[in-house]
């Protein structure tokens, strides 16, 4: 009965070795898993406040893009040059010829020829949008 008792405790002291020893890998992993979690985590703050930043600088470029751009047409609109081209162009559309475009706003020749075939070029857009 001895041996039996003998092997029974062997068996018992092998049974928690081996509890001791799977209990060990896994708390190890847990503990790596977890690090790695941290790591992820602050990886995901600082990439979270990277896009903040990002998403304010573009809104800052975007509201800044659009004062220039406002202040573009402003300057458009107030240039005699840009108003006596628009006016070109509104009698090109009206059937003006290169002439009468140098004659009355006194663009040059080459002026003229760019706004009557630009002209040219919008009628047969719209035409053929239709």
């Amino acid at each position: 009965m001895e041996i039996i008792g003998i092997v029974a405790v062997v068996a018992s002291l092998v049974a928690i070795g081996a509890a001791a020893f799977i209990y060990y890998q896994n708390r190890r992993w847990m503990v790596q898993t977890e690090a790695s979690q941290r790591v992820l985590q602050a990886d995901m703050r600082a990439l979270a406040t990277a896009a903040v930043g990002v998403g304010e600088r573009v809104r800052e470029l975007e509201l800044r893009l659009r004062s220039v751009a406002e202040r573009q047409d402003q300057q458009e609109l107030n240039e005699p040059a840009s108003q006596s081209y628009q006016h070109a162009k509104q009698l090109a559309q009206r059937g003006a010829d290169m002439d009468e475009l140098v004659d009355v706003y006194g663009l040059t020749q080459g002026e003229a020829e760019l706004i009557s075939m630009l002209n040219h070029m919008e009628g047969e857009q719209s035409t053929a949008r239709i």
